[in-house]
C-alpha cells in the first residue's frame, strides 16, 4: 500500500539486525544494574540518543563536532543507513533505473548524501551493526561474570 521499492525480506533482515543489536544494548544495561526497576528507568537514556544521533530529528552534520562520535555507537544509525540504501539506492545510483535523474536534481541521491549514506560502505554498515551486537553482548557477559565472582 505504501509502494516500497525494496523487497519485504530485505527490510526484514535489516530490521532483524537492528533488533538484535538494540537488544544487546538493553542486555548490557540489564547486566550493569542491580535492580530491574532501575534498568527500566535507564532505558530512555539508551533509546533517546539513538533517535537523536540516527538523523531522524536532527541532521548528523548539525550535531556539534565534539558530540558527533556518539553516532557511531548507535545501532539505529546503521539500520537507518541500510534501510535508506535498500529503499532509495536504486534510484540514486542505478542509471538503468526508470527513476534515475542526474545527481543535482536526483532527490534520492540528495537524501542519501544528506544522511551521509554511501552505497560502497554497505558491507561496512552490516559489519558494524553485527559488531555492535557482539561487542555489547560480550560486554554484558563480562559484567555478569564479574558480578558472579563478587561475594557480599
Amino acid at each position: 500500500m505504501v509502494d516500497l521499492q525494496a523487497g519485504f525480506f530485505k527490510f526484514f533482515i535489516i530490521e532483524y539486525g537492528l533488533a538484535m543489536s538494540s537488544t544487546a544494548v538493553a542486555v548490557l544495561l540489564g547486566c550493569a544494574v542491580e535492580d530491574p526497576k532501575m534498568a527500566t528507568e535507564f532505558l530512555p537514556l539508551l533509546f533517546v540518543p539513538q533517535l537523536l544521533f540516527a538523523g531522524f530529528f536532527v541532521r548528523t552534520d548539525l550535531i556539534p563536532p565534539w558530540l558527533q562520535w556518539a553516532q557511531y555507537l548507535c545501532s539505529l544509525t546503521y539500520g537507518v543507513r541500510l534501510a535508506l540504501l535498500a529503499e532509495f539506492g536504486d534510484c540514486a545510483y542505478n542509471q538503468d533505473s526508470e527513476y534515475w535523474v542526474a545527481p543535482p536534481y536526483n532527490l534520492c541521491y540528495n537524501l542519501l548524501s544528506v544522511n551521509q549514506v554511501n552505497a560502497d560502505e554497505k558491507p561496512l554498515y552490516w559489519g558494524i551493526l553485527w559488531g555492535l551486537f557482539v561487542a555489547f553482548r560480550l560486554s554484558g557477559l563480562a559484567l555478569l561474570r564479574k558480578k558472579a565472582t563478587k561475594f557480599y
